[in-house]
């Protein structure tokens, strides 16, 4: 039997091939929804922080709402209720601080759980070898991952405090928190960005040095969290109160109390924790770039 080819089925490409500028977002919303296939741990992560942003917004909305028309009353009993509730609410910006400083924990098991597995989960299938085979770039690859993990910072401590902030904007009489505290507005995005930039990076950069979820997950929580129950103790036995600076999280309270013009312990230095969140920040950027680029290498 002679062997015969259609030819006319294989006919020659005459349209233009697609080009995806935005690679990088591409690999973030796959990173994205692959986090969200499991709805059980997406609801038990995120119902604290939209519990807390609740709480932070009824409270902030007492404020005003309560204290206001006592100012009215205008008589001696109204002018003690409105201190009175004052020491009990407190004002605005520690409230905002509080709360910020609460969601920022909340957002971390977060962000541990959903960014453990993104670039460990790739070394354990061999994801990398598909990723840079295409024309993905090193840059391209570590933007899509932070993108992605910081979406969920975003989730769990972003939207939390923009409702908290937003509920104190449209709350206060004739705008009054717009005109006389709009600095907290611009002071809690800056404190929640450089929050989840930093964690994001340390989480990845972490994730990058095994091929397991579970071992990345071990490695997050003894930096960040066992590390700075280390550095707590260590500072108080040995009376060396630079130790806490070893501590993320102690870090970024200092940076809040000073930020947002807190009253600050003696022992609390601003300038120490700036630069100290400079270096988890750095090292954790040079050490997901290296092991990013061993990947890159073996793709």
């Amino acid at each position: 039997m002679k062997a015969s080819t259609h030819a006319e089925v294989y006919r020659p490409f005459t349209g233009e091939l697609r080009k995806h500028p935005l690679r990088p977002l591409t690999l973030a919303w796959s990173g994205i929804r692959l986090g969200l296939r499991k709805k059980l741990p997406a609801f038990l992560l995120f119902t604290p922080s939209l519990i807390t942003a609740l709480v932070g917004a009824i409270k902030v909305y007492l404020m005003y709402s309560l204290s206001e028309p006592l100012k009215e009353d205008g008589s001696l009993a109204g002018m003690q209720m409105t201190v009175a509730l004052q020491k009990v609410l407190g004002n605005v910006a520690a409230n905002v601080v509080l709360f910020v400083k609460t969601s920022a924990y909340f957002a971390l098991l977060a962000m541990t759980w959903f960014g453990a597995g993104m670039i460990a989960d790739d070394r354990r299938m061999g994801a990398n070898l598909l990723y840079f085979s295409r024309p993905l770039t090193r840059g391209g690859y570590l933007l899509g991952k932070l993108l992605g993990l910081m979406f969920f910072g975003l989730l769990t401590l972003g939207i939390p405090t923009f409702v908290i902030v937003s509920t104190a904007a449209f709350a206060s009489p004739d705008w009054s928190f717009l005109r006389f505290e709009s600095e907290v507005i611009w002071k809690t995005a800056l404190y929640a960005s450089t929050w989840i930039l930093t964690v994001s990076t340390i989480v990845l950069a972490l994730s990058s040095l095994v091929n397991r979820k579970t071992l990345a997950m071990t490695l997050v929580f003894g930096t960040i969290i066992v590390l700075h129950g280390a550095a707590d103790v260590a500072a108080e036995l040995l009376d060396i109160s630079e130790l806490k600076l070893l501590s993320l999280p102690y870090n970024f309270e200092v940076f809040a109390d000073w930020l947002f013009d807190q009253q600050l312990s003696r022992a609390d230095d601003p300038t120490l924790s700036l630069i100290a969140l400079g270096i988890f920040a750095g090292s954790g950027m040079l050490l997901l770039w290296r092991n990013v680029r061993k990947m890159e290498v073996v793709g």
